[in-house]
C-alpha cells in the first residue's frame, strides 16, 4: 500500500470511529438498546464510574433500568475526539457533555466527563472493544415553580 493510500485509509477509518462514535451516543439517546449493542464487540469491556465495571449485557441491563424503561430525557454530545488508527486497532480520547432532565421529579444532571475508548475492525466495521468514562464535573439540580436550584456535586 503506497503512503497515500495508507493515509487516506486510516483517515477513512477515523472518519469511520467518529459516526461509530455518534450513533452509540444517538442511540443512548433514543434508549434503543440493540442499536447500543451494536456498537460494541461481543467481548467489549465497559468501565462506567460510579456504576462500575461490566460488559455489554450488563450496560445494556444498567441502561435499561436507568434510562430505556423511564421518561428521562437524555442529551449525549462527543466533542473533541483525538483518534489513532493503528492497523485494525485504534483508540480515542473523547469529551462528552451530557445533560439528564427526570420530568417525574423535575431534576436534572449535568456532566462533564472524557471517555477513553478502544476499537476494533470486524466484519460489520469498527466497533468499541473497550470504554471508560472518567467524569470531572457533576452538577445536580431541580426545576420548580420558583425556579432552577442546582448544585456542584463532583469535578
Amino acid at each position: 500500500m503506497s503512503d497515500l493510500e495508507s493515509r487516506i485509509a486510516r483517515l477513512e477509518a477515523e472518519s469511520d470511529i467518529r459516526r461509530l462514535k455518534a450513533r452509540y451516543l444517538n442511540a443512548c439517546d433514543a434508549k434503543d438498546v440493540e442499536a447500543i449493542r451494536a456498537c460494541f464487540t461481543p467481548d467489549a469491556e465497559i468501565d462506567f464510574p460510579p456504576l462500575g465495571s461490566f460488559d455489554v449485557d450488563g450496560l445494556i441491563g444498567i441502561f435499561t433500568q436507568m434510562a430505556a424503561t423511564t421518561p428521562i430525557v437524555d442529551v449525549h454530545q462527543g466533542h473533541n475526539a483525538e483518534i489513532e488508527v493503528n492497523g485494525d486497532e485504534a483508540s480515542a480520547r473523547w469529551n462528552l457533555g451530557y445533560a439528564t432532565y427526570d420530568p417525574r421529579a423535575g431534576t436534572f444532571r449535568l456532566l462533564a466527563n472524557f471517555y477513553a475508548d478502544r476499537y476494533r475492525r470486524t466484519a460489520d466495521g469498527w466497533r468499541i472493544s473497550y470504554s471508560r468514562s472518567e467524569p470531572r464535573a457533576v452538577v445536580d439540580g431541580t426545576i420548580t415553580e420558583d425556579g432552577v436550584k442546582a448544585g456542584w456535586v463532583a469535578g
